[in-house]
């Protein structure tokens, strides 16, 4: 299954040389244990809010997307 990966999209022709595969497994660390989080202590408020920020910033940046999309998408239907 490996052996037909591409080094880009499926319109590219170029294959991935064994050594570039062998590089791609290493890198995909497959078995490693898997990481997790455990929470110590009061996270700093600072953080938090910066999270919270970040967050809604992502949220709004999608929903924007998704309106123009929408909207491109009723403009061409009609």
């Amino acid at each position: 299954m490996l052996q037909v990966m591409t080094l880009r999209a499926s319109g590219n022709p170029a294959k991935m040389t064994g050594a570039e595969r062998e590089e791609l497994l290493e890198t995909l660390l497959l078995d490693e244990p898997e990481l997790t989080f455990t929470p110590r202590g009061k996270p700093d408020p600072r953080l938090l809010r910066l999270v919270g920020i970040l967050a809604r910033q992502a949220a709004q940046e999608c929903y924007a997307k998704e309106v123009k999309t929408s909207r491109q998408r009723r403009k061409r239907s009609s």
